[in-house]
């Protein structure tokens, strides 16, 4: 199917694999080898963070949408609350569309160059794993 991201082994048309990336698989058709990026200057003082998830929190969320709802909930409480948060945001939107079926979820939320109100150093960095697996579903 050409409108989706399922790959299957050369010649066979199943058993199917869905994904939108891949890190250098060749054996199927479909998944390239080289890997896209970009690369970011950083200066000491930008604030920056990642989101790194499965899809089970892509498949209803999209790009803009994490950001909006990480931004602000982010420079407010932190990685660990934020990620609780689009995990949360993520099942509900699982809930709406699929019921009681909820796909693995698994994200981490990373920032560089961490300020806190009132404190005069900042870190380096802080680091969030959240993972939900719903077993038997």
């Amino acid at each position: 199917d050409e409108d989706s991201f399922r790959i299957y082994n050369p010649g066979t048309s199943f058993p199917g694999l869905t994904m939108s990336r891949a890190f250098g698989d060749t054996a199927s058709a479909g998944v390239i080898q080289e890997p896209q990026y970009h690369s970011l200057f950083m200066q000491p003082s930008d604030e920056l963070y990642a989101v790194v998830a499965s899809d089970g929190i892509w498949e209803f969320i999209d790009y803009a949408k994490v950001v909006e709802l990480t931004s602000k909930k982010l420079r407010l409480k932190g990685p660990s609350e934020t990620a609780k948060f689009l995990l949360e945001a993520s099942r509900k939107r699982w809930a709406a569309y699929c019921g009681d079926y909820c796909d693995d979820i698994t994200l981490l939320v990373i920032q560089w160059n961490v300020s806190t109100k009132g404190e005069e150093t900042s870190t380096n960095y802080s680091f969030n794993l959240t993972r939900e697996i719903e077993l038997g579903k």
